[in-house]
């Protein structure tokens, strides 16, 4: 019936997914200190911007990373739809030096029911072009896309992803818990999640209930924690 396919549109549902939340999200800029146990080993800035893209509400995603002491420094850049998460554009910023290990410039543009775009690295440029089957969502934006699901009390969600390394897989997301999560501005009511795209090694993600902002994760001996702004001032 037409009023169910227009209130499938007004919420954000695509075919086969789960009906996303992505207008619920925040713009604003958030500081991340990475650490393995006590140590602090890296900082990640997270910048999220309303605007438009193709006619569309989008949001515009920085994500910003360096580890020990700058020798990793990546930046995504991403847009994609403001209602549905689903992407527009990735470009992707790894290194400064291209004789670093690991350097990258990759560039990718959704659209038509394909990802195209190039890859850059060290040796050369590479074209990417790759089919999608239905809905697929940007692999190197976690958790953002997990603030976006239609997070309820043991929720349970599957989301299809291409990733530009990986390919196609699909994350894999449950709702597990929530609790009150300590923050530098005091404490936030957050779902807990556990997620990633392998069912048998999920991390462990903290998304504000209210506000939808990601709080931290912990993978491993590896934690991500919102910090003071200033402990990112360098990015």
């Amino acid at each position: 019936m037409k009023t169910g396919l227009a209130l499938a549109a007004l919420l954000g549902s695509t075919a086969g997914a789960p009906a996303m939340e992505g207008a619920r999200l925040q713009p604003g800029t958030a500081c991340y200190a990475i650490a393995r146990g006590d140590e602090t080993i890296g900082t990640t800035l997270q910048t999220i911007t309303a605007a438009q893209a193709a006619g569309k509400p989008a949001w515009d995603i920085v994500v910003h990373q360096k580890l020990a002491n700058g020798s990793f420094d990546m930046r995504d850049h991403l847009v994609v739809e403001r209602a549905t998460l689903l992407p527009i554009s990735l470009d992707s910023r790894r290194g400064l030096d291209p004789g670093a290990k690991g350097w990258h410039r990759i560039s990718l543009r959704y659209r038509g029911g394909r990802v195209s775009g190039t890859r850059e690295t060290a040796t050369g440029t590479t074209p990417i072009d790759a089919p999608l089957t239905g809905p697929t969502w940007d692999g190197n934006l976690w958790g953002v896309t997990f603030a976006a699901l239609p997070l309820r009390d043991g929720g349970t969600y599957s989301l299809p992803f291409w990733h530009y390394d990986q390919g196609s897989g699909a994350f894999t997301v449950r709702v597990v818990g929530s609790e009150e999560v300590a923050t530098p501005s005091g404490k936030v009511a957050a779902w807990i999640l556990e997620a990633g795209t392998d069912p048998a090694r999920l991390s462990r993600y903290m998304i504000a209930r209210a506000t939808r902002q990601e709080l931290g994760y912990s993978a491993g001996p590896i934690t991500q924690r919102l910090a003071p702004p200033g402990l990112c001032e360098a990015q």
